[in-house]
C-alpha cells in the first residue's frame, strides 16, 4: 500500500547502489525462518543525473545564439552598447532560471529501494514521502532515448495495483537495467513469501 508523510529537512545518506545484501537471497531461502518475511535491507537509492537534462540545455543555447545573431543583425553598430548589455542580461537571467530549474529538480527528488518497498522522497526543506509495496507491483517497463543510451541513463516505469500511485517513473538515473531487475526480483520474491504465509 502506498502512504505519504511529511517530515523536517534532514541531510541526504550517501548516493547511489549499495548491496548490502546479496540481491538473490531472499529467493534462495537466505536465513529468515519459515513463515516470516525476509528483513528489509536497502538496494539503491539515486537521484536524476545530471546528463539527463543535457538535450535541453543544448536547445537553450543554440536559442540564444539565435537570438543573439538576430539582435546583432538587427541593430547598427552605434547601438552595439545597449544591445550588447541586453543580451548580456538575457543569457545571465536565462541561465539562472534554467540551471536554477536543473539543481531544484535534482536536488529535490531522490529516489529509494529496499527489499520490500520504493520510496519517492520529493522536497528540498520540508519533504514528502511516497512509498509503495513491491508486493503491489504488477509491471516494471525501461524506457531509453537515445541520448539517454548514449550516457548509459534511462527511466524506470513502475505500475502497482496501488490506487493513489498505480504509475511510478524514475527518471533520468543510471544503471536504470539493474534498478529495473532489483525491482522485478525482489517484487517476486515478496509474493512468494506472502503466498507461503498465507498457506501455513
Amino acid at each position: 500500500m502506498s502512504s505519504s508523510m511529511t517530515q523536517g529537512p534532514q541531510g541526504p545518506p550517501p548516493e547511489g547502489v549499495r548491496s548490502a545484501a546479496d540481491p538473490g537471497a531472499a529467493q534462495r531461502g537466505g536465513s529468515e525462518p519459515a513463515g516470516e518475511l525476509p528483513k528489509e535491507t536497502p538496494i539503491w537509492s539515486g537521484r536524476t543525473h545530471w546528463k539527463y537534462f543535457l538535450p535541453g540545455v543544448s536547445l537553450w543555447v543554440v536559442g540564444m545564439l539565435a537570438v543573439s545573431w538576430l539582435l546583432l543583425k538587427a541593430f547598427s553598430s552605434a547601438e552595439s552598447t545597449w544591445v550588447g548589455t541586453l543580451l548580456t542580461v538575457l543569457w545571465l537571467g536565462g541561465a539562472v532560471v534554467v540551471f536554477g530549474r536543473i539543481a531544484i529538480r535534482i536536488i529535490g527528488q531522490r529516489y529509494r529501494l529496499t527489499t520490500q518497498r520504493l520510496f519517492i522522497e520529493k522536497g528540498i526543506l520540508s519533504q514528502t514521502i511516497d512509498q509503495t509495496e513491491l508486493l503491489r507491483v504488477d509491471d516494471v517497463r525501461l524506457h531509453r532515448t537515445v541520448v539517454d543510451r548514449m550516457f548509459g541513463l534511462g527511466t524506470v516505469e513502475v505500475m502497482s495495483t496501488d490506487s493513489t500511485n498505480p504509475r511510478i517513473r524514475i527518471v533520468g538515473i543510471a544503471a536504470p537495467d539493474t534498478v529495473a531487475e532489483h525491482i522485478r526480483m525482489n517484487m517476486r520474491v515478496m509474493r512468494k513469501k506472502a503466498l507461503f504465509v498465507e498457506n501455513l
